[in-house]
């Protein structure tokens, strides 16, 4: 049985690619900080104002270009 060192060290854990994609997209375009969490079906970004949230809403489909998004994109605001 393996430990759970041994396991850990075969994991990789570097972002994927998409996630620092979206991050620096809204940090160029928006100059704001945001938070990006993947579940198994959607990418979650959350952003600090709603105002920001509803910009990124209409623009989404530029962003899901932009970053390659294969999964369901939900905008979230409030801080995580």
């Amino acid at each position: 049985m393996d430990s759970l060192q041994e396991i850990l060290g075969k994991k990789d854990f570097t972002p994927p690619d998409e996630m620092t994609a979206i991050r620096d997209y809204i940090k160029r375009r928006y100059n704001s900080n945001s938070y990006v969490k993947f579940q198994r079906d959607a990418v979650i970004v959350s952003v600090p104002s709603s105002a920001l949230a509803a910009t990124i809403q209409m623009e989404q489909t530029q962003l899901i270009d932009a970053c390659g998004l294969t999964k369901r994109l939900v905008i979230r605001s409030g801080r995580q």
